[in-house]
């Protein structure tokens, strides 16, 4: 049985239109941010194109729920509890502005961008539009300046940062002590704590595979109390990998150690655009060889990535075959691995890493694994996978084209992909996935004349179904869930 719920349906208003979009996971809403766009002069990538006045959430049956009216904010992201968020602002709002922190929508402190900006923060990555994890370590200003990127180095008490023994942010981690960088947000105060960081000997060595800049790490954060901090080896064979997760609490103490072992026999690892790391074809970091989605359940951990059968370079010129995805328990233990051919010669064209862009996402109780791929040909590779057992449940392709007419310099939502059959309509990648996932998407799509203003949509994945963002970027928007 399906279900189709408009969620909102709105006419755009001078200055009070909107300005973007996030769904949180935890508390299963959606929220829509709303206000008007700036002037911009010169476009960089510490521009701000719209000043948010207000935002609401709205949970699966539409009911709406006022998070703020009245503002003046830029680039509103929500912590990892979900239940505070910061922005900057003030009068006149730029990157330069304080920081200002909210809990339970109420204003929490303030953070002057004067006394944070030496604290590198980059290395806590950020979430983007579909609540994928990815690092910003090497992100390139294109790159950013077209996704919706969210902070991911807050919760409700602390903004978090790191620094080396000379309180600089670059830092290198086989040479520089590491410092954790704790701001108070309540108290306005700073505190410095030295961490022990995992050991050298077990990410570089005559067995093991050096990243091109050395050994790197990143960091996810726990809620209010915790974080892990995130290094990766990777065999010279190529078919061993191992994933270290060492969790500190807040004051920089060591609490726990995780190593996540992955083995792919007669199988070679290579890297991607995983949301982890960085691949080009110049420079690449061992952290693309795979990326892992959590569950905040229970702390299952799912490491996903692809693969070859030809031993050969890891960043490119290799003959990719398949993808595959382990399970993890929270303590590291093993509980199943998919290792999965995709036997699509698409697929198998494709020869460098940066090429392809892998998500996993949590969808209807299930893992929904996708591959997209812009190049010659356009297309995405998606699998539907049982958390319990690791089975395949469906696997199929789907080809759409990329129309770089679609592009906007700064709107509500900017894709540029369509395909036959959805004429003046662009979409996302992962949105023709869903289209073949949901019959009765695809059909409503198929409902939207294709005369007028194009139609842009984006899709996002939940254990509550697909919603979908739809906008001509001038007159309206509209947000709908999908349920099968």
């Amino acid at each position: 049985m399906s279900a189709q719920t408009v969620i909102v349906e709105e006419q755009y208003e001078k200055k009070n239109e909107p300005t973007g979009f996030r769904y949180l996971p935890n508390s299963k809403k959606f929220v829509i941010f709303k206000g008007e766009t700036l002037p911009i002069g010169v476009v960089d990538y510490e521009t701000i194109f719209f000043m948010t006045k207000s935002a609401y959430s709205f949970d699966e049956n539409g009911t709406k729920s006022t998070l703020f009216e009245s503002e003046k904010l830029a680039n509103c992201t929500f912590s990892v509890t979900e239940n505070s968020f910061k922005a900057y602002g003030g009068d006149k709002i730029s990157t330069k502005s304080d920081l200002k922190y909210y809990l339970d929508n109420v204003y929490n402190g303030s953070i002057k961008k004067d006394d944070i900006k030496n604290s590198n923060s980059n290395y806590f990555g950020f979430i983007n539009s579909n609540n994928n994890f990815t690092a910003r370590a090497w992100e390139s200003f294109d790159r950013l300046f077209f996704n919706s990127l969210f902070f991911s180095s807050f919760n409700d008490f602390y903004d978090l940062g790191f620094t080396n023994q000379k309180g600089k942010d670059k830092i290198n981690f086989e040479k520089d002590e590491l410092y954790l960088e704790v701001f108070d947000l309540k108290s306005n105060q700073k505190n410095r704590v030295k961490l022990e960081t995992p050991k050298l000997d077990l990410l570089k060595g005559n067995s093991l595979i050096e990243s091109m800049h050395g050994v790197t790490f990143s960091c996810r954060l726990k809620a209010n109390d915790t974080f892990d901090m995130v290094t990766k080896s990777l065999s010279t064979e190529q078919n061993e990998t191992t994933i270290y997760k060492t969790t500190y609490d807040i004051q920089g103490k060591k609490i726990k150690d995780v190593a996540l072992k992955l083995n792919l026999k007669d199988n070679f690892f290579v890297l991607s655009s995983c949301g982890a790391g960085y691949v080009d074809n110049f420079v690449w970091d061992v952290q693309a060889v795979n990326n892992y989605y959590e569950d905040s359940n229970n702390g299952d951990m799912y490491v996903y990535g692809i693969y070859t059968n030809k031993k050969s370079k890891i960043h490119k010129g290799f003959d990719p075959v398949g993808f595959y995805i382990f399970k993890f328990d929270k303590d590291g233990n093993k509980i199943w691995e998919s290792i999965n051919p995709l036997k699509d010669k698409y697929f198998e064209d494709v020869c460098c890493g940066l090429s392809f862009k892998l998500n996993l996402f949590g969808y209807n109780g299930k893992l929904l694994f996708t591959n997209s791929v812009n190049e010659a040909t356009e297309f995405s590779n998606y699998a539907v996978i049982d958390k319990t057992s690791g089975n395949v449940l469906k696997m199929n392709r789907v080809n759409y084209n990329n129309t770089t007419s679609f592009a906007r310099t700064r709107a509500f939502v900017n894709n540029t992909y369509d395909k036959e059959g959805l004429k003046n309509k662009a979409f996302s990648p992962v949105s023709f996935v869903a289209m073949d996932l949901s019959p009765t998407m695809d059909s409503y799509l198929k409902t939207i004349p294709s005369k007028g203003n194009a139609v842009y949509f984006e899709t996002i994945f939940s254990d509550q179904g697909i919603w979908l963002v739809e906008t001509d970027n001038k007159e309206y928007y509209k947000v709908l869930l999908f349920k099968e």
